[in-house]
């Protein structure tokens, strides 16, 4: 089994021929070694999950659900109808739904709940903004995070608690090129995995915690190999075949 997850969100970029070319490209690389999640726009899903096929090193996934299962509400996907195209990965909490959209707690709680009683993997992104880093709150900011967005769904979790995975993404670093100091992503994820085992309970150990937050082909490396990192959720980086391909097999 691979020790890390990269994970590739690739937000809305791309067209059909871009992105099935560059899954194309990274099923090729015979160096990589580690688990891949592609999150390419929903509309696409169908296309990129028909190219991975039956390869067990990588999986597809989506980058948002509706909070609701069913209704009038147009434009939104259900968690239900994520599994007619082979999606096995959910995003939720991710910082430009909250900040963009204006995602609240309570929705993202929704979400979460939807995907895990669907039995999907799902990544729950947390992460402080410049303003909240500047305060000196950033450990406040993500305590508030978990507790909100796992409160209801504890029970389900426990029961499956490898399906849940946590995504800190600094949201002053995201797109920027900035990236956190390493002591910093260190000292973060080892707080997010104590507010897990308090949430939690002993099955917080088979949480996943990845980073996100400008990771590059330059410093992948190093941050995998920091205590508490178990993959890195990739943006921009991810849009380019050498660079994410060179991610994927730094560690």
């Amino acid at each position: 089994m691979a020790k890390y997850l990269i994970v590739a969100n690739w937000k809305q970029n791309g067209s059909k021929k871009i992105l099935e070319n560059l899954t194309k490209s990274f099923l090729k690389a015979r160096k990589i070694k580690n688990s891949v999640v592609l999150l390419p726009p929903s509309i696409y899903l169908s296309s990129i999950s028909s190219i991975i096929g039956k390869d067990k090193k990588f999986s597809v996934g989506i980058q948002n659900i509706s909070p609701h299962k069913e209704g009038a509400f147009t434009g939104e996907i259900s968690a239900s109808m994520i599994k007619d195209f082979g999606a096995r990965y959910i995003l939720i909490g991710h910082s430009e739904r909250r900040h963009i959209f204006q995602e609240s707690n309570n929705e993202i709680s929704n979400k979460l709940i939807l995907s895990m009683e669907n039995k999907f993997s799902t990544i729950l992104c947390v992460g402080e903004t410049i303003i909240e880093r500047n305060k000196k709150i950033t450990k406040k900011v993500i305590a508030n995070q978990l507790k909100t967005a796992l409160f209801k769904s504890k029970q389900l979790i426990k029961q499956n608690s490898s399906k849940l995975i946590i995504a800190y993404e600094p949201v002053w670093a995201i797109g920027t090129g900035k990236t956190a100091q390493i002591q910093d992503i260190e000292d973060v994820h080892a707080y997010i995995r104590l507010s897990l085992s308090r949430i939690i309970g002993p099955k917080h150990k088979s949480i996943k915690i990845l980073y996100g937050g400008s990771v590059n082909n330059k410093n992948a490396s190093t941050i995998l190999s920091l205590d508490d990192v178990d993959g890195a959720l990739v943006g921009g980086a991810s849009l380019n075949s050498k660079k994410f391909i060179e991610i994927c097999s730094s560690i």
